[in-house]
């Protein structure tokens, strides 16, 4: 056997032990306690892969991550929700053509079509596909000067919301012929849809601005510290919350009122001095929010690269319920690259560099939990 055999033997023996102590200690916790277990580590290795993006199908079926490799080349790569195998002959017409790193990814209300944000690594332009597995990849011409690195589909699939940190305005635009429905001028990434998709929030300076999608017209604007980093609403559409690299609000959407924050500054956790929140999701209605940070744990791996976190708070206590930082494979931690809630159930999915995504799920018992 070569060391290399042999060391991924000893490193897959290693994770089912791991794997085992953690379910026995699920099984075994005492009530109101809760823990999270590795379920499922989807298939396939990818060497020198960084990856960027992250979308879970609204159906929960497929599993898309977008990135790049060593030598700036686009990736996209798409799994099997359930099964964790990877579809790539299968998923060809959905991935080929990809024209750069892949920096941004929405899936479709319906769940065939995926919507891609490209930049070219050569020349750094910047090109949106909408992809079809039966028909392929289409570009939309983006408008002039607009420097666009999200892209986020409409709950309805009418709409595609384009715009990034460094946008002036976001495009809402037809997904089928790109022509441009409506300009939210002034408002910036990141955006997210209303469930509902009445409102879409969106950054204006050091506010959170949500928009009425039919008029172009701002309903509330909710102000931070600082610029926000990530905006997220809960599955009812009631609540929305917000981080600015300082703080975590969550706002009662209709009336503006603060429900919530959480500062920089606190005892739970393993906090380390970059304070921006890359991303935060709801896992359920409106109580429990997952924040990760990418660069925001205190800790470094064995090769000085700091090791993020992944922290779901319970927002009415305050309390901290779980936390993770990373994968460690031989020997070496792997940071969290990107992370993912599957739309049903306690799952989230965290993305290391290099490697296939990985499942864990949240057991245990969450009080109020809002479904």
């Amino acid at each position: 056997m070569s060391e290399e055999n042999h060391g991924l033997e000893a490193h897959l023996l290693n994770a089912a032990r791991q794997q085992q102590q953690a379910q026995a200690q699920a099984q075994s916790q005492p009530p109101g306690r809760v823990t999270i277990t590795r379920v499922e580590r989807f298939k396939g290795t990818f060497p020198n892969s960084f990856w960027l993006s992250t979308a879970w199908s609204p159906d929960g079926a497929q599993f898309a991550a977008g990135g790049q490799n060593l030598g700036g080349h686009g990736l996209l790569q798409i799994w099997n929700g359930e099964s964790g195998q990877h579809e790539g002959f299968g998923m060809r017409h959905l991935t080929h053509g990809i024209t750069g790193a892949v920096i941004s990814l929405s899936w479709a209300p319906h769940a065939a079509e995926l919507a891609t944000v490209e930049r070219d690594h050569k020349s750094g332009l910047v090109a949106v596909h909408v992809r079809n597995q039966r028909e392929g990849s289409r570009a939309l011409s983006l408008p002039p000067g607009l420097p666009v690195s999200q892209v986020a589909w409409s709950p309805d699939g009418t709409l595609l919301a384009l715009s990034g940190r460094d946008c002036a305005y976001t495009a809402l635009v037809d997904p089928a012929s790109g022509t441009v429905r409506r300009v939210l001028d002034g408002v910036s990434g990141p955006v997210a849809w209303e469930p509902e998709g009445q409102l879409i929030a969106g950054t204006d300076g050091n506010s959170a601005v949500l928009c009425d999608v039919a008029t172009g017209e701002r309903v509330r604007a909710l102000a931070q510290s600082h610029r926000p980093t990530a905006v997220a609403w809960a599955r009812h559409g009631k609540s929305l919350a917000t981080a600015d690299g300082e703080d975590i609000r969550v706002w009662d959407a209709h009336s503006g009122a603060r429900r919530w924050n959480l500062p920089w500054a606190t005892a739970e956790g393993d906090r380390g001095p970059d304070g921006t929140v890359n991303a935060i999701e709801w896992l359920d209605g409106g109580r429990y929010l997952l924040e990760f940070r990418q660069q925001g744990g205190a800790s470094r791996s064995e090769y000085g690269a700091t090791i993020g976190s992944v922290i779901l708070w319970d927002i009415e206590t305050r309390s901290l319920f779980i936390e993770l930082y990373h994968e460690t494979v031989n020997r070496v931690r792997k940071p969290p690259a990107a992370m993912a809630l599957a739309p049903a159930g306690r799952r989230c999915l965290i993305v290391n560099d290099d490697l296939a995504p990985v499942v864990w799920r949240i057991d245990g018992d969450l009080p109020h939990y809002v479904p």
